[in-house]
């Protein structure tokens, strides 16, 4: 069976779509299933990120023009058996049967701010659209599965819950020199509380910021953020107010590869969001023996499990109890280190894998 996959996310810089799609194909080809699997890219400098594969280049530089027009001509032109399209939309024209992961469904939830208004508008139409005409839709997540469900008018035998899982990147021992030589190129000698993610109106980062202004006297640690810049001039401000320039770092976009090293590097992750699919950073971090405090909201008890100290999103002083706890008490430390392990065990991508390549089958019948 030929698969068709949409890889157009590869040209994100980072985050839970690209982390997704990767991770995925390489799970796909590990299971060895004979099947061949079509990536479909928007830059030739994708070419050989999967061996194994078949690399094709639609060089289209914008969106809508490279799912609306240029990948529909070229599943025509090379038919192939079924499509899986790795990031919550599918374009009308496509030849062949689909697959369309939800990764959420938060172009619905108006109130968190959480996208542009022309994407949200068009997200709405095209995720309602896919959940017509896709013949499997996978959720990332039991939450985003009850939302697709609510939200669309897709049949609950045709929507499956196939969890994300950490990449065996995270889990792969790292060497105390490249660790030192991290933390100095980063300027990172100090200890520091991590957020990981990108920074948006959903994030939650001012209750995160509040709280850490009301506690920086109190621990020796700074506040770390990764995350590209979008949304981020009110969040700069609120820095600049709260008198924290000196002890607030943004990293900005940090490479994949030093990821393991940033949440090695790290006291605690703090992961205040609003709103998430999944939330991938949480296993990253139990994978790489980090504590987490996350938010008691969406998909993120779920996911987190046992292995974090659950907070009220919206409180600052819940947030300020919780991550002096996890950064002053060893004991809790040490058991949340433990419990993180135990709960990113219970994630792996080859039943992921398993799970999308018998939907891909069923699709395809």
């Amino acid at each position: 069976m030929r698969i068709a996959i949409n890889a157009r996310t590869l040209a994100y810089p980072s985050g839970g779509p690209k982390e997704y799609l990767i991770s995925l194909v390489h799970a796909l080809l590990a299971l060895d299933s004979g099947h061949e699997l079509v990536l479909y890219y928007p830059d030739a400098r994708h070419l050989g990120t999967f061996p194994g594969t078949t690399e094709l280049v639609l060089p289209v530089g914008n969106r809508l023009a490279y799912d609306w027009l240029a990948l529909p001509l070229a599943l025509r032109r090379r038919p192939c058996d079924v499509a899986l399209f790795p990031s919550s939309n599918m374009p009308p024209g496509i030849p062949c049967p689909a697959v369309v992961t939800m990764l959420d469904l938060g172009y619905f939830h108006p109130t968190l701010r959480m996208y542009r208004s022309a994407d949200t508008a068009y997200m709405r139409l095209a995720i309602r659209y896919s959940a017509r005409r896709a013949k499997r839709l996978l959720a990332i997540s039991e939450y985003t599965r009850r939302d697709v469900l609510r939200l669309t008018k897709a049949r609950p035998e045709q929507v499956l819950t196939t969890h994300l899982a950490c990449d065996p990147l995270y889990k792969t021992p790292v060497d105390a020199a490249a660790l030192a030589a991290f933390r100095r190129s980063r300027g990172l000698e100090r200890e520091f509380i991590l957020y990981s993610g990108n920074i948006s109106p959903r994030k939650n980062l001012p209750t995160l910021l509040a709280a850490y202004a009301r506690m920086a006297d109190l621990v020796p640690c700074d506040l770390v953020l990764t995350g590209g810049l979008a949304w981020s001039e009110d969040f700069d401000v609120l820095v600049r107010e709260a008198g924290l320039t000196e002890r607030v770092r943004r990293l900005g976009h940090v490479p994949r590869h030093e990821m393991p090293l940033l949440y090695r590097s790290a006291s605690a992750l703090a992961f205040p969001s609003l709103f998430e699919g999944f939330g991938l950073p949480i296993l990253e971090a139990q994978a790489c023996g980090l504590p987490v405090a996350c938010a008691d909201a969406a998909s993120l008890p779920e996911v987190a499990g046992q292995g974090a100290l659950l907070v009220d999103p919206t409180s600052v002083d819940a947030w300020i109890v919780a991550l002096t706890r996890i950064v002053t008490d060893d004991a809790l430390r040490r058991a949340l280190v433990q419990a993180g392990r135990a709960n990113e065990a219970r994630f792996t991508w080859e039943r992921t894998a398993r799970q999308t390549l018998d939907a891909l089958v069923a699709a395809a019948g």
